[in-house]
């Protein structure tokens, strides 16, 4: 064999070399990849755990505003949950609630009330309707006591002589009223009842009132 033939066999062989390589499986060359991590049960739900972390439901009850049950958001302390329910009320015992208290999802927070307050603020509520009764009823008698007695014979008071007290005491006549009667009459003397309509804020229906109560002289 010539020094020719040997090149062109050397070639062949390398030439086989090249293509048995490329035949190889890349799997065995070098390390293989790692293997990537899954999405298990577990994450998701340790997952959606921490998003219902973010709010939790706290019920306020006692003497706020408005109890009930308030979406507040994780960490919130007792003082805010006071203030969704509208703060406390008039008869509450702030002082018995910790309002650095740190609350959870499902607390409760309770205000008590100073029941004796309240009791007594309802009392005096009811004490003074019956007093502020008891005094219309008084008006009420004492007013009708007045129209007896100035309906009673002789007793009808002299327009052109009348004080301004007696004047008062008529039915619907008060002070300015009685000081445009004598005003009126210190410029001419009333010669009948009929002049009252001349003052100002009497009318037919006023003046049908006070003709049982007045007279001329």
């Amino acid at each position: 064999m010539d020094n020719k033939q040997k090149k062109l066999a050397f070639l062949g062989v390398l030439l086989l070399g090249c293509v048995a390589t490329s035949w190889l499986p890349e799997g065995n060359v070098g390390q293989q990849a790692m293997p990537k991590p899954l999405l298990t049960r577990q994450n998701v739900g340790n997952n959606a755990k921490l998003r219902q972390e973010k709010t939790m439901q706290v019920y306020v009850s006692g003497a706020v505003r408005e109890p009930g049950l308030y979406e507040l958001p994780a960490g919130a302390r007792a003082k805010d949950a006071l203030e969704a329910a509208g703060g406390l009320r008039e008869d509450a015992k702030g002082e018995r609630v910790n309002l650095a208290k740190k609350l959870k999802d499902g607390s409760h927070v309770y205000v008590p009330s100073n029941k004796n307050s309240s009791k007594q603020l309802n009392s005096s509520k009811r004490q003074s309707a019956s007093n502020a009764k008891h005094q219309a009823t008084g008006s009420e008698a004492s007013a009708l006591a007045g129209e007896e007695s100035l309906g009673s014979g002789g007793g009808k008071v002299n327009l052109n002589t009348a004080t301004q007290a007696e004047l008062i005491a008529l039915p619907g006549i008060g002070e300015a009223m009685a000081n445009r009667i004598i005003a009126l009459r210190r410029v001419r003397r009333f010669q009948r009842v009929e002049d009252l309509l001349q003052v100002r804020g009497i009318g037919q229906a006023k003046l049908a009132k006070l003709r049982p109560h007045v007279k001329v002289e």
